[in-house]
């Protein structure tokens, strides 16, 4: 009987006393990129392309393709006087936002739990990303019938509570010129389809402080969301919660309106403090 052929022993790194370690693993590209931007920002200066070439041993070939896609989403700038390179508005503003959103989430995430278990609904805080209203952090019902609210969905500022309020905390020329191009795509039968109607909204929720959305997302749905402002009075986050339409009623309104109002005022005190 033929016995079948050995099979090929796995190559595997070893440390100094024979005991094999996991091979890390990379892309060749996305590492160029982080030699390149930690090479810029450790040197804190700008650079020719040959010098960044020599430095991180990029063919210019390769680099030449990597500083164009860099530049060209602003992470790093060339100068036009000597044609050296720097990093860019685009890098710096990444990390403040990057440290900005972690505050928030450490700030908020005690008060967004106890937003959720003294109203038993859904909650989620969410803020502005390009014309849109993304889910940063969220806390869900412990009712058998709710509505499910994820991390990471992006909802049209026009069709979301959430999206209301940070719409209508923009300065007036931002939220004017947003007005002005966007497209009011209806989600539902009841989602805002004029501009106009949209401009009396956020009028009246600067006046109230409070934003609704009554089915306009969400058949079924309704959510409502208040500001969470910095001390200059500028929105940093939407607080919301959603619920289904069939457990709001005028007394219950008044009651999630000012959990929602305490529960961001304490998440202003707690970014002061961070």
């Amino acid at each position: 009987m033929n016995s079948a052929p050995p099979s090929k022993p796995r190559r595997v790194a070893s440390t100094a006393r024979g005991k094999p370690v996991p091979v890390r693993s990379s892309v060749k590209s996305a590492d160029r990129v982080l030699d390149l931007l930690e090479l810029l920002a450790s040197t804190g200066r700008a650079m020719t392309h040959a010098e960044i070439s020599r430095r991180t041993g990029i063919p210019k070939s390769s680099l030449t393709a990597l500083l164009h896609n860099l530049v060209g989403r602003g992470y790093i700038e060339q100068l036009r006087d000597t044609q050296q390179f720097q990093l860019g508005e685009g890098a710096y503003a990444l990390a403040r936002r990057g440290a900005h959103n972690r505050d928030l989430l450490r700030a908020s995430e005690p008060w967004l739990q106890r937003l959720t278990h003294d109203t038993g609904e859904s909650g989620g805080l969410s803020v502005l990303r390009n014309d849109m209203a993304e889910r940063i952090a969220s806390s869900q019902s412990p009712k058998a019938v709710l509505y499910s609210v994820h991390v990471g969905v992006m909802q049209p500022l026009y069709a979301s509570s959430a999206g209301k309020v940070l719409l209508a905390w923009l300065p007036p020329a931002e939220r004017e010129a947003y007005l002005q191009r966007v497209r009011l795509q209806p989600r539902t039968e009841r989602t805002i389809r004029s501009a106009a109607v949209l401009r009396r909204q956020l009028h009246q929720i600067r006046e109230e402080g409070v934003g609704w959305s009554h089915s306009e997302f969400t058949v079924g749905i309704v959510g409502l969301a208040v500001p969470v402002l910095d001390l200059h009075g500028r929105a940093l986050a939407a607080l919301g919660l959603a619920l289904p339409a069939s457990r709001l009623d005028d007394a219950r309104k008044l009651k999630l309106e000012l959990a929602l109002r305490s529960a961001a005022a304490e998440i202003t005190a707690a970014m002061d403090r961070a």
